[in-house]
């Protein structure tokens, strides 16, 4: 009889590492970007619709890939 391996543990922590790490960064670039007066200076108008369209959308996924892992888990501790 082969040995059933349960991978719901290893990826749901996983796609909630990824989400932490998603946000670490975009929160850090943010926070990079913060001048004297605690706004965000870009270069160009252009640059800074698309930075904030991209930081929405990956903090999107990083949220999806957060509550999956959740899923995930609450899955896995109902199953067990």
């Amino acid at each position: 009889m082969k040995a059933h391996q349960n991978y719901t543990i290893p990826c749901g922590l996983l796609l909630i590492g990824i989400c932490l790490l998603i946000r670490y960064h975009i929160g850090r670039r943010r926070f990079n970007r913060r001048g004297i007066g605690g706004l965000q200076h870009f270069f160009s108008y252009r640059k800074a619709v698309a930075v904030g369209f991209l930081e929405r959308l990956l903090l999107f996924i990083a949220n999806i890939c957060g509550l999956a892992g959740l899923f995930l888990l609450v899955l896995n501790a109902y199953n067990s």
